[in-house]
């Protein structure tokens, strides 16, 4: 296959047949989500045009795309292989295909949205698993923007529907979200990419992040698990989880204070033996008021959640804000 190189924003873009695009979109300001989905339909319809090639002996050359297509803007689905995006498999003319919860194949070729893909210079591999996954971080939430476009995997993104975008989870995947700010929890299904900002691990919906609680804000510390009974229903009775504890050791308006108090924290569990994991998450009261808490977790037993407690009243902190996530 005959590969174009595109200068674009000081880095290299090698594509195959597609490289067409580059050119078309030289002049247009994309964000990330929208960059990759404007590729990964040149990817499929390149893709469909191989297909007609091997079904008519002697043509050596797919026709070309139609441009109609293209700005569509799709909320971005990628597949890298040598270092190309990825290809989004639903097109104008097909109803875009939904994939049911519990869908997750770990055998045969995986779907294009979960393969291997770049956005702005950084690489992305999709898991090969869901099973135990849990993170803690910031989510942030997306509306009215992208409406009605497409998602990775061809859904038509519905921001008063529940739906959320993950970098790395393969689509589908069930997760429970728990906004640690006010313990609110909700289950939804990943069928879009993103979000592409280093300090966020989850995009949700318009109506997602109402049901949390913070559509009135722009981010959230989250606690994200995969609902492993939902997702690969066929491995039978799972075990039972512990429960994932979070406590609130101190909330600041400045940053420093918070890290100061994580090391605290941290010098004095060395101290004692004692392994927790402690991080600063920030939460957006309003524009331009954010406060960075200080949260420990997870606790898995309710004998270490005692332990902490204890050990956070000597050092005179006050009572810590309690979170269970599950």
């Amino acid at each position: 296959m005959r590969a174009y190189l595109v200068r674009r924003s000081d880095r290299i873009l090698s594509l195959g047949r597609q490289g067409w695009l580059i050119f078309l979109l030289a002049g247009c300001q994309f964000d990330g989500r929208q960059m990759v989905a404007a590729m990964s339909d040149a990817m499929r319809q390149n893709s469909e045009g191989e297909m007609a090639v091997s079904e008519q002996p002697g043509l050596d050359q797919a026709p070309a795309p139609d441009s109609g297509d293209i700005g569509e803007g799709d909320l971005g689905s990628a597949q890298a292989q040598n270092d190309m995006l990825g290809s989004d498999e639903a097109s104008a003319e097909q109803t875009p295909p939904v994939v049911k919860d519990g869908d997750q194949s770990e055998t045969g070729p995986r779907p294009p949205w979960n393969s291997p893909y770049e956005v702005y210079g950084d690489r992305y591999v999709v898991d090969e698993s869901s099973r135990g996954y849990r993170e803690v971080g910031i989510a942030s939430w997306y509306g009215e923007k992208f409406q009605g476009r497409k998602t990775s995997n061809g859904e038509i993104f519905d921001m008063n529907g529940i739906s959320a975008a993950h970098k790395t989870l393969p689509i589908p995947t069930m997760v429970r979200v728990t906004n640690l700010d006010n313990g609110q929890k909700i289950e939804l299904r990943i069928n879009d990419r993103g979000p592409f900002h280093d300090d966020r691990i989850i995009d949700l919906s318009f109506a997602a992040a109402k049901a949390l609680g913070f559509s009135g804000q722009g981010t959230a510390p989250v606690v994200v698990e995969a609902l492993d009974a939902l997702n690969y229903p066929n491995d039978g009775v799972l075990p039972k989880k512990t429960p994932n504890i979070y406590l609130q050791a101190g909330a600041f308006q400045a940053k420093s204070s918070a890290l100061k108090l994580k090391q605290d924290i941290e010098t004095t569990f060395m101290l004692q033996r004692l392994n927790a994991t402690v991080r600063v998450l920030e939460s957006e009261l309003e524009a331009e008021v954010k406060l960075h808490k200080v949260w420990i977790g997870p606790i898995l037993n309710t004998n270490r959640e005692t332990m902490i407690s204890t050990i956070l009243s000597q050092m005179g902190l006050s009572k810590p804000v309690k979170v269970v996530a599950n």
